[in-house]
């Protein structure tokens, strides 16, 4: 008995993480000839560069998606495919280690976010509108692109 209250009783709320993490870059995608209104993505693609890593395969009318921004750099580069037609976008940033708790450890903030799309013959991304250019929380729309 009384090896059970010694053992409820030594944890303690700080010792399970809530899931307060590092936050996603949250993208929502509008139409370009009316930019007021929503415009879903008939076919999305989404790969991580430099090591080719898809993040998001063969999505269908997609409103909205969620991407990680690197932890490791100040900035990260992803192609947005959509009919066959690839967009690259490069992410510029700044990175603040944040403390969560002793069981969550650390997240990462990101601050001044700026994007550069890559021109080419045939963007199908024809404007990208920085909303909110601190990523601290997943919960809102940072980036709106029209297209």
């Amino acid at each position: 008995m009384a090896l059970i209250f010694f053992s409820v009783s030594a944890c303690r709320k700080d010792d399970i993480c809530t899931g307060d993490a590092t936050p996603d870059l949250q993208i929502k995608f509008y139409d370009y000839n009316d930019t007021a209104t929503e415009k879903a993505v008939g076919t999305l693609f989404v790969t991580a560069l430099p090591q080719q890593d898809t993040l998001l395969n063969n999505l269908s009318n997609v409103i909205d998606v969620s991407l990680p921004l690197n932890v490791n750099d100040d900035n990260c580069s992803f192609v947005f495919t959509s009919d066959q037609n690839n967009d690259t976008l490069v992410f510029h940033y700044n990175r603040e280690q944040f403390f969560v708790s002793k069981s969550c450890g650390y997240k990462i903030l990101f601050y001044n976010l700026d994007v550069d799309l890559q021109q080419d013959n045939d963007n199908w991304i024809k404007q990208i509108d920085i909303v909110k250019n601190k990523v601290i929380t997943d919960t809102i729309v940072h980036l709106k692109i029209y297209h």
